[in-house]
């Protein structure tokens, strides 16, 4: 029988979408194939009638499995896990439409504020020096990916913008809108837990993998602070080391 007590207060409709995840790779089902019926999975997992639609209402939001009234429940894509190249400097934007996955892009605040003094030193600007934070959300169906705080000082931007510049890569605005080509980054990862209360958005607990970077021009100035919080359950990074 499967447990479903969780002593980090998952909510049970993600443990039980994690559990169907993991029964259809085990049984092997590919798009196209037909899930048990609602009935039959309820009896596999030991849940309610409840719980098992809001977790298969899950799945169908995140393009996994897809109803057909009348026939039943269809695998539409299988899940995909994203095995990111951290040698690669790209746009949050460019990785995505890399490796081809369709993604929503939501503008959560643009803010012009003060730096403190770690993004005084972070982006070598002065505290009377103000910056502009750009904090975003990628989401993959329903499911959200990568949260983003980028951070860019105002010396840099025109003297008219607007929110609407901000909506798509930031990496191609730089350089198309500012001139100034990104050439290479100072990075920093780690793993880091964000309590779901915390986030400006509806997600459960998990482990957010944090991308911290500061983005420099071919002329070595630091133009962008990044914070991307990607998510630890689908998102992982690998690098080509070389010994010397």
């Amino acid at each position: 029988m499967k447990s479903f007590l969780n002593p980090n207060g998952k909510p049970i409709r993600y443990l039980i979408r994690d559990a169907l995840l993991e029964f259809i790779r085990e049984q092997g089902l590919q798009p196209g194939d037909q899930l048990p019926s609602e009935e039959r999975l309820q009896e596999i997992l030991n849940v309610s009638r409840l719980s098992m639609r809001e977790a298969l209402q899950l799945l169908e939001e995140e393009r996994i499995i897809v109803t057909k009234h009348g026939s039943g429940r269809y695998i539409l894509s299988l899940p995909s896990n994203l095995d990111i190249d951290i040698s690669n400097l790209q746009s949050v934007t460019e990785l995505l439409s890399s490796y081809n996955i369709s993604t929503e892009n939501k503008l959560l605040k643009v803010e012009r504020h003060s730096p403190n003094s770690e993004l005084c030193g972070l982006l070598q600007i002065d505290s009377n020096q103000e910056v502009l934070s750009i904090e975003r959300i990628r989401y993959a169906g329903s499911l959200p990916i990568i949260y983003s705080i980028d951070t860019i000082p105002v010396k840099f931007l025109p003297n008219q913008w607007s929110e609407e510049d901000f909506k798509g890569s930031l990496f191609e605005y730089v350089e198309e809108k500012l001139r100034k080509p990104l050439r290479y980054s100072q990075a920093t990862i780690h793993a880091c837990r964000i309590e779901r209360e915390s986030l400006p958005f509806e997600s459960e607990n998990l482990t957010w993998i944090l991308l911290k970077q500061i983005i420099y021009s071919d002329l070595a100035e630091p133009i962008i602070y990044s914070r991307d919080y990607h998510r630890g359950d689908r998102i992982q990074f690998h690098v080509r080391r070389v010994r010397r």
